[in-house]
């Protein structure tokens, strides 16, 4: 069981790596082009990203899940600290998704879509930021 917990704590790093790195590089991504739809590359590139950082947010979910129950016999022996990161990981998914929404519809027109995407980032960002701070904490 022990190894087991090792893949999946490894699993969780690396859910961790690919999610935060995409978001990071796909925030700053838009940065760098001055008009995206002259750029078919560009769209092809931060769809790309954005399908990173989901398959990363859901490695993360899942091993996460694994580890709780298998490593920790489930979720009633955690502290303040744990719900604390749980109830950021929620923000986090749920800027995700409406970032991710609002980004599609962006690139079809919507300029409040776009306002809404552009705050789902830094939504995401700092959530993202408080579910480290807080998991180290949780589980020290």
């Amino acid at each position: 069981m022990d190894i087991l917990a090792k893949i999946l704590l490894f699993l969780h790093f690396f859910g961790l790596v690919i999610g935060m790195g995409s978001g990071m590089a796909l925030s700053n991504a838009t940065r760098l082009v001055t008009n995206p739809a002259a750029d078919s590359g560009f769209d092809r590139f931060t769809a790309m990203l954005a399908r990173s950082g989901h398959i990363g947010l859901g490695l993360l979910w899942v091993t996460g899940v694994l580890m709780v129950a298998l490593k920790y016999g489930g979720m009633g022996t955690f502290d303040a600290w744990f719900w604390i990161k749980m109830a950021l990981v929620i923000v986090l998914t749920a800027a995700v998704g409406i970032g991710s929404a609002s980004a599609r519809k962006a690139r079809a027109g919507d300029t409040e879509a776009a306002k809404r995407a552009k705050l789902a980032s830094m939504v995401s960002g700092l959530s993202g930021l408080g579910v480290i701070f807080a998991a180290v904490f949780a589980f020290n």
